[in-house]
C-alpha cells in the first residue's frame, strides 16, 4: 500500500469513527427530547423522575471505572462499536419499557455503555490522529455536538408528528445499530500503539502525575461550565432579564450552536498555537463570555455571552481527553477512562453547586462565583504540554 492509499484509508477511518461520535449523541438527544412524555406517561413526581433520569449517571460513571481495562484488554475498536451498537439495542429496549423500574435499569445501561463507547471511540480517534499528524479531535467532538443537535431537531419532529415513543425509540435505535455497523470496515484500522511510558526518577513521575490531574480537571471544568450554560441559560434569562418562555431556549441554542462551530473549527487553532495555547485561549472567552451573561440586562446579550461560553469550553473536553491519553506510565485507555470519570462528575457537580448557591446568593451572583472555573482552567492549561509532532502515516501502520 503506498503512501497515497495510506493516508486515504487513515482518513476513511477518521470518518468512520466520526460515525461512532454522532451515534453516541444520537442515543442521548433521542431520549432526553421524551423525558417529559415519560414523566408524564409513568405518572412520577419530580423526585422520583430525577431519580429515574438519575440511573443514566450513574451508569456513566460506572462505565468509565471500566472502560480503560475493557480497551486496554479488547482494544479501542471492539468496545467503540460494540457499545455503540448494543446503545443502539437499549435504545429499542427503552422504546417498549412499560415501567419506570425497568426504564431506569435501561438508563443505566445505556449510560454504562455511553461511557465505554466514550473511551473507545476516543482512544480511535487518538491513535488515528497520531498517525495523520494533525488535530483531529476536537473535530470528532463536534461530530458529536452535530449529533446531539440532530437528535433533538428529530426528537421534535417526532412529537410533532405525534409519533410515539415505542416507534420512535426502536427506528432511531435501528439506525444506530446500522450506522455501527457500517462504521466498522472504515474503523478496522492497524494503529500504532502508544510510546513507551518513561520511567526514570522520581521527579518524572511527580510530572507525569501533574499532566493526568490538569487533564482531569480541565475536563471536569469544561463539562461543568457546558452544563451550567446549559441547564441554567434558559431558567436566567427569564428570572434576571425579564424573558418570556418562547426566549428561554434562545440562550441554550446559541450555546450549543456555538460549542458545534468552535470544535469544528479548533483543530486548525492547535495546529497554528497548540493545544496548550488552544485551552488558554478557550479560558480567557469563556471568561468574558460568562462575565457578558452575568453583566447583561437583555435577554439577547445572555445569549451573545453564552455563545462566547461555548466558543470557549469547545476545546476543552477534546484537548483534556489527549493530553490524559498521552500520560506516560499508562496502560492504552487508562488515562482516558480517569478524564471521562471526572468529566461526568463535572456535569453532576454543576446543577447542584450553582442551584445551592442560587438559593443562598440568588441565581446571578451563583452564576458569577462560576467565573472561577474558567480561571482555573486558565491556571491548568499549561499542565496540558503540547504533543510531540506526529509522524506522517507509513503503509506498514495500515491494515489491509
Amino acid at each position: 500500500m503506498n503512501a497515497l492509499e495510506s493516508r486515504v484509508r487513515v482518513t476513511a477511518a477518521r470518518n468512520g469513527v466520526a460515525v461512532l461520535f454522532i451515534a453516541n449523541a444520537l442515543v442521548f438527544a433521542t431520549i432526553v427530547t421524551r423525558y417529559p412524555e415519560l414523566k408524564d406517561q409513568f405518572g412520577l413526581t419530580e423526585l422520583t423522575f430525577g431519580l429515574m433520569v438519575a440511573c443514566g449517571p450513574v451508569g456513566s460513571v460506572v462505565g468509565s471505572l471500566l472502560a480503560g481495562r475493557l480497551v486496554a484488554r479488547l482494544g479501542a475498536v471492539p468496545v467503540a462499536v460494540t457499545s455503540s451498537a448494543v446503545l443502539g439495542g437499549l435504545l429499542i429496549t427503552a422504546g417498549f419499557a412499560g415501567t419506570p423500574v425497568l426504564f431506569a435499569t435501561v438508563l443505566f445501561a445505556i449510560g454504562f455503555g455511553d461511557a465505554t463507547g466514550d473511551v473507545g471511540n476516543n482512544a480511535h480517534g487518538l491513535a488515528i490522529q497520531r498517525m495523520l499528524g494533525r488535530s483531529i479531535i476536537n473535530g470528532l467532538h463536534g461530530a458529536w455536538s452535530a449529533g446531539a443537535i440532530a437528535g433533538a431537531l428529530l426528537g421534535a419532529l417526532a412529537l410533532q408528528l405525534s409519533i410515539p415513543i415505542s416507534v420512535h425509540l426502536p427506528v432511531m435505535g435501528i439506525g444506530i445499530i446500522v450506522g455501527s455497523l457500517a462504521a466498522l470496515p472504515l474503523v478496522r484500522l492497524r494503529t500504532p500503539p502508544m510510546p513507551a511510558p518513561e520511567t526514570a526518577g522520581s521527579h518524572r513521575h511527580r510530572r507525569i502525575s501533574a499532566i493526568l490531574i490538569a487533564a482531569c480537571a480541565i475536563a471536569a471544568i469544561g463539562a461543568f461550565l457546558e452544563d451550567v450554560g446549559s441547564t441554567w441559560g434558559g431558567v436566567y434569562v427569564v428570572t434576571e432579564t425579564g424573558a418570556g418562555a418562547a426566549e428561554a431556549a434562545i440562550p441554550f441554542a446559541a450555546l450549543m450552536g456555538a460549542l458545534t462551530l468552535g470544535r469544528f473549527a479548533s483543530d486548525a487553532l492547535v495546529d497554528r498555537i497548540g493545544a496548550v495555547g488552544t485551552v488558554r485561549l478557550g479560558a480567557a472567552a469563556a471568561f468574558v463570555g460568562l462575565l457578558t451573561a452575568v453583566l447583561a440586562p437583555q435577554t439577547w446579550v445572555v445569549a451573545v455571552g453564552l455563545g462566547l461560553l461555548g466558543l470557549g469550553i469547545a476545546p476543552m473536553i477534546p484537548l483534556a481527553m489527549d493530553a490524559a491519553e498521552r500520560a506516560p506510565g499508562l496502560d492504552p485507555g487508562t488515562g482516558l477512562a480517569a478524564a471521562a470519570t471526572v468529566m461526568r462528575v463535572g456535569l453532576l457537580a454543576a446543577p447542584l453547586v450553582v442551584g445551592a448557591l442560587a438559593e443562598l446568593t440568588g441565581l446571578r451572583l451563583a452564576i458569577a462565583a462560576c467565573l472561577l472555573v474558567p480561571v482555573a482552567a486558565l491556571l491548568l492549561a499549561g499542565r496540558l504540554r503540547d504533543p510531540q509532532p506526529a509522524a506522517t502515516p507509513r503503509s506498514a501502520d495500515v491494515g489491509h
